[in-house]
């Protein structure tokens, strides 16, 4: 049925799936671009989102990074592939206590296991906030490596 869809229709109905997330919802991160290797996600900072400090907890800001380099590797992906993430590496440079967060991520590298991406959160100003890198494990869907996975995109494209 996927195949009967345009490549527009896909990217939307990928978009919703990502944004009904539950874990999206919880964080209130949602992807406003991607494609071609890019992505771009938002985060209003809440309460609740920060740490004892009263600034945005740095676990979040490392979600909305580790979510903006992996949604632009996997802009590159195939139809028969998913990608998980392996390692991190992120630089705090400032904190954040309200507004608007962005996570700007494109793809280094697209191999055949493994995709590189780096990413950029800034706050609304354009101030860094954090930078970072992932690496994401290439999964082939139709001999899946993860251990019970079920991809939750193949059954609600249909």
């Amino acid at each position: 049925m996927a195949e009967e869809m345009d490549q527009e229709e896909i990217r939307q109905k990928i978009f919703a799936l990502l944004n009904e997330s539950p874990f999206y919802r919880h964080l209130g991160m949602e992807v406003v671009e991607a494609g071609e290797g890019r992505a771009l996600l938002r985060l209003p900072i809440r309460g609740e989102l920060k740490n004892l400090y009263g600034i945005l907890h740095g676990g979040v800001i490392a979600a909305l990074l580790d979510s903006s380099c992996s949604i632009a590797v996997g802009t590159l992906l195939g139809p028969d592939e998913a990608a998980v993430t392996l390692d991190q590496r992120i630089n705090y440079i400032s904190n954040a206590k309200e507004g608007v967060l962005y996570g700007e991520g494109r793809a280094l590298h697209r191999g055949r296991f493994t995709g590189v991406g780096q990413a950029e959160v800034r706050d609304e100003n354009g101030n860094l906030v954090a930078a970072g890198m992932t690496t994401s494990f290439v999964i082939q869907r139709s001999t899946s490596q993860v251990r019970e996975a079920k991809d939750p995109v193949d059954e609600r494209l249909e």
